[in-house]
């Protein structure tokens, strides 16, 4: 059994603005957390997909309710030899002894968890990408309140039974097209009472691939007749194929509303054509372009031809698709427009 906990938020939040000694402070925090965070990596290397926590790498201190108890405890370990009170002891060292057991708790929380990156999907630039993260353990004993954390915004908590998996989804910000590698991220857990935090940085070996934003769609096909076809299918005789995710720039007027209404995901419909249309999209057809807008340019017929329902193929500099259809197809002249090297390197 799998738990899924999402939380959007994780998409990055901006450390909040603060002005004078309050802004002073959060700067010299977060300059202090870098130290650390970089000591860590120092430390402990980077992992790979898995790792399973052990001591060493764990760390833990008391949270600001801790941190109230303790100041109480004293308070209290203060008047009770002030005034020689032996149930002002008795108490003070239950509380003591409480927070011992607290504190012990809270770092057996993540020893022996199994963090595992287990994929993720494919997105646009400009899309948020999600990192799924599993996290389980071969004890025989819960695991309570696990957290990601990743620039002070959490995803979960979540409860980790024996023999099961939970997972999490980390949402990153897809600026560019490429490859985008999830940065640190932190597992960490507050139980029992949130009197302590005990984490682990955590530096997975997980990306995920970021195709190019596509054009605005509005410039035809390209007809090809090296390719057997016009660059349009037959308009008349067109049936219903399927459903792909829509992305930004699909027409409206195709977009399965019925299947937003069931599940919120926007979908667009894809029809086939009696008479196939085949074409080869070429980066040199686009003269006129720089090169990002070309890419752009050929992302946005990459997905007008799946759409159409009809072959096509892409030659681009130093490698050529030959041609194909189907979402599989279509993920393959993605993945080559975003590997394609800097712009300056295959610029004509």
């Amino acid at each position: 059994m799998t738990t899924v906990a999402r939380r959007d938020a994780f998409a990055g939040r901006p450390p909040p603005r603060l002005g004078g000694a309050g802004g002073r402070l959060w700067r010299a925090v977060g300059g202090i957390e870098r130290r650390a965070a970089a000591w860590a990596l120092r430390r402990q290397g980077r992992d790979g997909v898995a790792v399973t926590l052990q001591r060493r790498r764990i760390y833990i201190l008391p949270t600001r309710y801790g941190l109230s108890l303790g100041l109480l405890v004293f308070a209290m370990l203060l008047g009770s030899l002030n005034y020689g009170a032996s149930l002002g002891f008795a108490l003070t060292f239950l509380l003591a002894g409480l927070a011992l057991v607290a504190m012990h708790e809270c770092h057996n929380g993540l020893l022996g968890l199994e963090v595992r990156f287990v994929g993720a999907h494919p997105v646009f630039a400009g899309q948020t990408a999600e990192f799924r993260i599993a996290l389980a353990h071969a004890g025989r004993r819960p695991r309570y309140e696990i957290e990601l954390e990743r620039d002070g915004v959490s995803a979960g908590p979540v409860d980790v039974e024996p023999g099961e998996a939970a997972t999490l989804r980390v949402a990153v910000r897809a600026p560019r097209r490429g490859w985008l590698v999830l940065p640190r991220v932190a597992v960490s857990t507050r139980h029992p009472g949130r009197l302590f935090r005990a984490w682990s940085w955590l530096h997975l070996d997980a990306r995920c691939l970021v195709y190019p934003e596509p054009a605005p769609p509005g410039r035809p096909l390209p007809a090809d007749a090296a390719a057997g076809g016009t660059g349009r299918p037959d308009a008349g005789d067109a049936d219903f194929a399927g459903l792909r995710a829509a992305v930004p720039g699909d027409p409206p007027q195709r977009i399965a509303w019925k299947a937003y209404a069931r599940n919120a995901a926007l979908l667009l419909k894809q029809f086939s054509a009696g008479t196939s249309a085949r074409v080869v999209l070429d980066w040199n057809a686009l003269p006129d372009l720089p090169p990002e807008a070309r890419i752009a340019q050929l992302a946005r017929w990459c997905l007008d031809a799946e759409s159409a329902g009809g072959a096509f193929g892409l030659r681009l500099p130093g490698t050529t698709i030959a041609l194909g259809n189907g979402p599989r197809h279509l993920h393959e002249c993605l993945k080559a427009l975003a590997l394609l090297p800097a712009p300056e390197d295959h610029r004509g």
